[in-house]
């Protein structure tokens, strides 16, 4: 998931506007059509690989209490440095059976020997040793409901729940959270919709139950690695105290226990920043079965702009000379399974082969002089990172591409690709989800726009 506020530092839409003179955003199946309603299809183009198969029916979903949930941090480290909160830090190794116990007011696990050692305020000899299998747990037991008091001190923030750290299969370190659930999305919502206001508390809500279903549809998808989820874009942004907000933890606790729900179960609801127009099918934007309650939408209501109109990156334009665009898929593209042919040393070509049912790019065909290769939709974003920002992947697959050329010899000289939007498109805008409220919608009109179908019931 991308955090929206990551996007405020975009250009204006204005400017863009002029400057790269975007067409109207394709409809459904690539033909523009202004107004034309997206057929309710949720499968790739035939010519495309078809989704994965649809996964067998879950067991029925139960939830008569606030479950916990452990959240990653940290993995793969040399160590890892806590301090107390309270007067004391209460620490304690065990698997079945505490091992070894102690309170402390620091506490540094450093690997050492296959093994982690624990030293205690800055002591030269070490007070215990964390062998692989072992858990070192950090404070106390929390599972009451939010607000949980903070019990440690990581990288100069404090942090609710109780810490738990042990030694990965990589022979590194790996430190997570375990919490109240409600406690969690008290650290995920401000992180991912941002800012909040009176006016946009229904934006809010909506975010906060969709980070709720999001939870338990995903719980144990990180388990191979200790814990349930990622605290950060991989999964969601968890932060920690100094990170919450007050509007933020308001509107976790008016949806307490409120889940999307499709056929008893949680749904798959993703999210992401700016749909730039049109959402997207849930297979366009990942190797997954289609669903009917992440179906491609219009961003609009009757009348009136898109919702997502007033974001900054509603539309952007990036630019790479033709050399730099050739060396730019070549460096990103191999770990993607696209390779460029060995001797290509000149780009001939950039065109968009086929489009998904929302418009957006399915298959990107780059031509060298020695030979072609196919940019597949799911690694798209990843392999054309843009100009001069090796870590910035392309901010969405919705886009037009031109390349430019030399009048006098007709070789290409840029490459310029003109775009709305920011994230994989599927699942709930944020930035829509904010202008909707601004228009006065609900968060149970937002949830219904944005993963139709769907049902709202509160469980515990």
């Amino acid at each position: 998931m991308s955090a929206l506020r990551a996007c405020a530092a975009a250009a204006t839409v204005t400017a863009f506007v002029l400057a790269a003179g975007c067409a109207p955003l394709p409809q459904p199946g690539g033909v523009p059509v202004p107004g034309q309603v997206p057929p309710p299809a949720s499968s790739p183009p035939s010519t495309e690989p078809s989704p994965a198969p649809a996964p067998a029916p879950a067991p029925p979903f139960r939830l008569d209490a606030e479950p916990a949930i452990e959240v990653g941090l940290a993995w793969d480290a040399d160590s890892l440095a806590f301090t107390a909160i309270k007067p004391q830090l209460t620490w304690r190794i065990g698997r079945a059976h505490d091992r070894a116990t102690g309170r402390v007011r620091g506490l540094v696990v450093r690997v050492a020997g296959g093994a982690a050692e624990l030293r205690a305020d800055g002591a030269a000899a070490p007070i215990a040793r964390l062998a692989a299998g072992d858990t070192l747990w950090l404070g106390e037991p929390q599972d009451a409901p939010f607000p949980v008091d903070a019990q440690l001190g990581w990288q100069g923030k404090s942090w609710r729940g109780q810490g738990k750290a042990f030694v990965n299969a990589r022979g590194r370190l790996t430190f997570a959270l375990r919490l109240p659930l409600e406690t969690y999305l008290v650290g995920v919502v401000p992180g991912e919709i941002g800012a909040l206001s009176d006016a946009l508390i229904e934006a809010g809500r909506a975010q906060a139950v969709a980070a709720r279903s999001y939870t338990m549809f995903y719980r144990g998808r990180r388990g191979a690695e200790g814990f349930d989820v990622y605290g950060t874009v991989e999964d969601q942004v968890y932060g920690p105290i100094e990170g919450e907000r007050p509007l933020a933890t308001r509107v976790v606790d008016a949806t307490r226990g409120r889940f999307a729900l499709w056929q008893g179960g949680p749904i798959r609801a993703n999210y992401y920043s700016t749909c730039g127009g049109i959402t997207a099918d849930v297979w366009e934007a990942f190797p997954a079965a289609g669903l009917p309650y992440i179906a491609s939408v219009r961003d609009r209501g009757a009348a009136g702009p898109d919702w997502c109109a007033k974001s900054p990156i509603y539309r952007w334009r990036e630019e790479w000379d033709a050399a730099a665009f050739l060396e730019t898929v070549r460096r990103f593209g191999a770990p993607e399974g696209v390779v460029l042919p060995a001797r290509a040393t000149e780009l001939r070509d950039v065109r968009v082969a086929s489009r998904s049912r929302s418009g957006r790019v399915w298959r990107l065909e780059v031509e060298t002089d020695a030979g072609a290769v196919t940019v597949p939709a799911w690694s798209l974003r990843r392999v054309l990172r843009r100009p001069g920002e090796a870590h910035a992947i392309l901010r969405s697959n919705l886009f037009k591409i031109d390349v430019r050329r030399d009048r006098a010899t007709g070789r290409a000289v840029a490459v310029v690709v003109s775009g709305a939007g920011s994230g994989h498109g599927a699942g709930l805008c944020q930035t829509g989800a904010l202008g909707m409220a601004q228009g006065g919608r609900t968060a149970d009109q937002i949830l219904a726009h944005y993963y139709p179908g769907i049902e709202l019931r509160k469980l515990y």
